[in-house]
């Protein structure tokens, strides 16, 4: 995975067709694409589109919450704390949500994980039981103790956040409302990316 701006796909609100919005984007792709689909029992109908999407432009597509989503062409999935345990999904990456110092130690320790989310950075309106921010200064600290572990900085981030939080040595800066909130996401997503690169 590359450095830059993580991008999660975000159910309902993430409401474009993929192969059309990744048309759009150019060379303004993201980093990586997570689908996230909160309450979702069943398998949604736009993660086989997401594949075809981010294969064509070779950005490597993580599943939220559901390793049984882990399907071909699916690079891992993204499990927060109460997901239990790391499960084996045949080599597949696995990212890990955390929230403080502590919780950084240990998923630096599991060789299972992969990378590490960390957040909330700033306030956010995107989760509804979100947790108090916790500030750049802690992204930085959890970036130390990650143990070279690829850290994705997420929680309230706009582009006027970028040089922050890349100066704090985070891998990549996640968004959803930056993006999905605009009534022009593909317009936004390619100023986060250009913004990221240039910070």
């Amino acid at each position: 995975m590359k450095r830059g701006i993580y991008l999660i796909w975000d159910l309902p609100a993430a409401h474009a067709a993929p192969r059309e919005f990744f048309t759009a984007l150019g060379q303004d792709v993201p980093c990586a694409v997570q689908l996230r689909a909160k309450g979702a029992r069943q398998r949604p109908a736009v993660l086989s589109a997401l594949i075809e999407a981010c294969h064509a432009a070779s950005v490597p597509l993580f599943v939220n919450d559901h390793p049984e989503w882990v399907v071909g062409g699916v690079a891992g999935v993204h499990l927060g704390q109460d997901d239990g345990v790391a499960p084996g999904v045949g080599g597949q990456r696995i990212g890990r949500s955390t929230h403080d110092l502590e919780q950084v130690k240990a998923a630096a320790e599991d060789a299972r994980v992969s990378y590490l989310g960390f957040g909330p950075i700033y306030p956010t309106a995107s989760k509804a039981d979100a947790l108090p921010a916790r500030g750049v200064r802690a992204l930085e600290e959890a970036v130390l103790q990650a143990q070279g572990k690829p850290v994705v900085a997420i929680g309230g981030i706009n582009g006027a956040h970028l040089r922050r939080v890349k100066a704090s040595g985070a891998w990549a800066a996640a968004v959803i409302s930056a993006v999905w909130s605009s009534p022009d996401p593909v317009a936004s997503l390619r100023k986060l990316v250009r913004g990221w690169e240039s910070a």
